[in-house]
């Protein structure tokens, strides 16, 4: 029989902790215990949320959005408040700051790891105004996402993704701040216009 080596030694060491902590969690506790994902801020990620952004702001003769850093952050913040405090279930109660305007796809998947796209997000706010009445501008719960994303006064824009494994579902969040804000009421005639 050869002897054993550090190595060997260091790898059964590492092995035996393992399955005495599978042991200690049972197999069901082993298998949830994964953390949610992190909100996702990165370059590619704000690179999607931007071009579908302006792709739809084009359409209706808004200008085209800057990715802004200090948005980003925010809109992290609030994807990991809303995460946090209201749960992964849907909901949005807590409150966002005035100074800037705020979208929130909510996403829920029966596939495990599977998380909403930006450009679904986007889609998902744009196509609320299907029902937007341009001859009579204004707001409505209904229509607010559209008219946050077309809103011609609107410059800026930062995004964020926060997912986890919720009590049913796996679940994400996509949440984007704008700035200026838009829905601004007695404003909506000039910023939001009709298709070209």
């Amino acid at each position: 029989m050869p002897r054993p080596t550090a190595r060997t030694i260091k790898a059964a060491t590492a092995v035996s902790a393992l399955a005495s902590l599978v042991a200690l969690a049972g197999p069901a506790e082993a298998a949830s215990a994964r953390p949610p994902l992190p909100s996702r801020t990165d370059t590619a990620f704000q690179n999607e949320c931007l071009t579908a952004h302006n792709a739809y702001r084009a359409r209706h003769g808004a200008p085209n959005l800057t990715t802004d850093q200090a948005l980003v952050a925010y809109a992290k913040q609030r994807a990991d408040q809303i995460t946090r405090y209201d749960g992964l279930e849907g909901t949005r109660s807590q409150p966002a700051s005035r100074q800037y305007g705020q979208n929130v796809h909510w996403y829920r998947s029966f596939t495990p790891d599977r998380t909403a796209s930006c450009t679904a997000a986007v889609k998902s706010w744009y196509d609320g105004g299907r029902t937007y009445d341009f001859a009579h501008p204004g707001f409505s719960t209904r229509t607010g996402s559209f008219t946050q994303v077309v809103w011609k006064g609107t410059t800026k824009v930062g995004c964020a993704r926060a997912a986890g494994q919720g009590p049913s579902a796996y679940e994400t969040y996509v949440v984007c701040a704008y700035k200026a804000p838009g829905n601004v009421t007695g404003r909506y005639r000039e910023n939001v216009l009709p298709q070209r």
